[in-house]
């Protein structure tokens, strides 16, 4: 055989050949990374600039690298791309967590969310609570009265309505979050929510709502049909009574005579 067709060329690839390549090629960078839930803000924020970009903006707080105009971005070394990427998530966690305002009457559930921000950024679990005067206005801050997993087995009512009594607030919302990032009530919530209405009943300060909160998303009984403080008991399948879902959002604003839960009528909180 002449010594040029040892030489041959190789056959261009086909996609029936290409399937067969050695498994390095087949990697990807995010292999045996961690979910991002998991990791801490530092590492976030480096995913999401890059490493060049993590190093010039060193140990400046997230909190005031979300609030940075592109000015002072570029100020601090960071490039178009990485400013942009900063930039749009900053815009981002503000649509979807706006910040405090001075505190006008809460008409639903969202609005308060931006008082729950320490629960929603917790890494262990807690009970907190909001306080409310009689037209609905947050009374204070979030007080937050037990934390840890067995906290709706260790906590009491007098704990729970501490803050109340002591800002002569008329009405509460309770609220704690949910470390596995699905805002959704399990059973002991339910009972939890009904033995903490109860207890508002005797001492005359209402339990507008209870709210479970991930930092992705929350869940409100009051919305979902399954509290109703204007009767002073639980509506859960849990318990073995029907649920009626609202058909739009429930308003708590003050002089509303009523408001629309799935054509149930329910009078405002407030």
């Amino acid at each position: 055989m002449p010594a040029a067709a040892e030489h041959r060329a190789k056959p261009p690839q086909t996609p029936c050949n290409a399937g067969h390549q050695p498994a390095a090629h087949a990697a990807t960078p995010f292999r045996g990374r961690p979910p991002l839930a998991a990791v801490d803000d530092r590492s976030l924020i480096h995913d999401l600039v890059g490493h060049l970009a993590a190093l010039a903006i060193g140990d400046t707080p997230v909190g005031v690298l979300l609030e940075a105009s592109p000015d002072q971005l570029t100020r601090l070394g960071l490039k178009p791309a990485a400013r942009r990427r900063l930039l749009a998530s900053a815009e981002l966690a503000r649509r979807f967590q706006p910040a405090v305002k001075p505190s006008g009457p809460v008409r639903t559930a969202r609005d308060l969310l931006p008082h729950l921000a320490v629960l929603r950024a917790g890494r262990t679990e807690a009970l907190g609570v909001l306080t409310l005067d009689v037209r609905c206005c947050v009374l204070g801050g979030l007080a937050v009265v037990a934390e840890g997993g067995l906290m709706h087995v260790a906590v009491a009512a007098r704990e729970v309505y501490g803050p109340a009594l002591e800002r002569r607030a008329a009405a509460i919302v309770i609220a704690h979050n949910h470390q596995s990032g699905v805002a959704e009530p399990s059973a002991e919530d339910v009972s939890f929510t009904q033995l903490m209405g109860r207890a508002g009943i005797i001492l005359g300060v209402r339990l507008l709502d209870h709210m479970i909160v991930a930092r992705r998303g929350y869940f409100s009984f009051r919305e979902a049909g399954l509290w109703d403080d204007s009767r002073g008991r639980q509506a859960s399948p849990f318990l073995g009574v029907p649920v009626t879902h609202p058909t739009k959002q429930a308003s708590w604003g003050p002089g509303k005579s009523k408001i629309s839960w799935g054509g149930s009528g329910l009078p405002p909180p407030c």
